[in-house]
């Protein structure tokens, strides 16, 4: 058996390959792995004779199959036939230095260097975090407009007593994927957008016409905007505890919603986890709009607009009684009659 410093030794001493399509490869002695390198310097691991099945995962930045016979072109060794052969290739945004973080964690799960691909599945979960280069924290603008969605969301869950129609409503924010609009409520045919200002003036940033349509088979579009203060008020992160606080209904009732709610925070992203920034919202600050109301730029032949900004300050709110029964329709469904 060999240590993990060996596979630390091997990396440091394995060269670039000497272009683009090639790889520099060396076998780990007492192990049942071989090192690769690549021409930016990412890491690559095979391991032969591999005999269980890959467990399913996506990693960002790691691509994993099983071969059943792959030859490698090994220096000084000629070429090896590899049976079972499971390949790991990283792209550059993981560091060179996870490596070891990888082999120590097998050499863990598999002391005698036979490594497997579960084991290699259960060091790369563990580490996943870990192997990735640190990214920047989201910036104030959009961690403000993932307080405006958590504010609406809250506002929304909240006015009901009912725990299956609070989960329905957090079942429309976001959608299984990011969708480009923040909330379908397919039950009532609404869709619903969301835009924060850390402004007085009602100017939004709209990143396509997408954010502006009403989806095919809905009948209603509205855009909810924000005007916030900073530095007074409370984060992302307790809004969402707010948010748990609210639900109704059984402790399985309780713990359905958690676990919906942590899957769509997933997809949200990071900047509804924040706890760095304060907001409350500003008197008179949350007004309603009709799609068809909201300023966007005119449709000409062979162009499709981007992005653009829209002062609502002097366009037409939705009156309060026709707010009233949409927002209704929404909180109480079983209740009020579609039109």
């Amino acid at each position: 058996m060999t240590s993990p410093t060996s596979f630390r030794s091997n990396w440091a001493e394995m060269s670039l390959p000497p272009d683009q399509d090639a790889l520099t490869i060396r076998p780990v002695n007492g192990t049942n792995a071989y090192l690769a390198k690549d021409y930016n310097g990412s890491l690559g691991l095979f391991l032969r004779d591999v005999t269980d099945s890959l467990p399913n995962r996506n990693y960002k930045h790691i691509e994993i199959e099983i071969h059943a016979r792959k030859n490698l072109h090994i220096p000084g060794r000629g070429v090896q036939n590899l049976n079972n052969c499971l390949i790991l290739m990283s792209d550059s945004q993981i560091s060179s230095a996870a490596l070891s973080l990888v082999l120590e964690g097998l050499h863990d799960h598999c002391p005698s260097g036979i490594f497997n691909a579960t084991s290699l599945i259960q060091v790369l979960d563990e580490v996943e975090e870990l192997l990735r280069k640190p990214k920047s924290p989201p910036s104030r603008e959009e961690v403000a407009g993932a307080w405006g969605e958590l504010y609406v969301l809250k506002m929304l869950i909240q006015s009901t007593q009912d725990p299956e129609t609070q989960r329905t409503i957090l079942s429309g924010w976001e959608g299984e994927i990011r969708d480009k609009l923040d909330f379908r409520f397919s039950y009532t045919l609404l869709a619903l957008e969301i835009k924060t200002t850390m402004s007085n003036d009602r100017i939004h940033h709209f990143h396509g016409i997408e954010q502006l349509t009403i989806p095919d088979g809905y009948r209603y579009g509205i855009l909810a905007s924000l005007c916030v203060e900073l530095d007074e008020g409370i984060t992302c992160s307790q809004l969402i505890a707010q948010i748990l606080s609210l639900t109704k209904g059984s402790e399985a009732d309780k713990e359905r919603f958690s676990k919906l709610f942590n899957r769509r925070r997933i997809i949200r992203g990071p900047s509804c986890e924040d706890d760095r920034f304060l907001f409350q919202l500003a008197r008179n600050g949350l007004s309603f709009y009709e799609f068809s109301n909201v300023p966007a730029p005119g449709e000409k032949e062979g162009v499709t607009p981007i992005e653009w900004l829209s002062d609502l300050e002097n366009i037409e709110r939705i009156p309060s009684a026709e707010l009233d029964l949409l927002l209704r329709k929404v909180t109480h469904p079983h209740q009020v009659l579609l039109e």
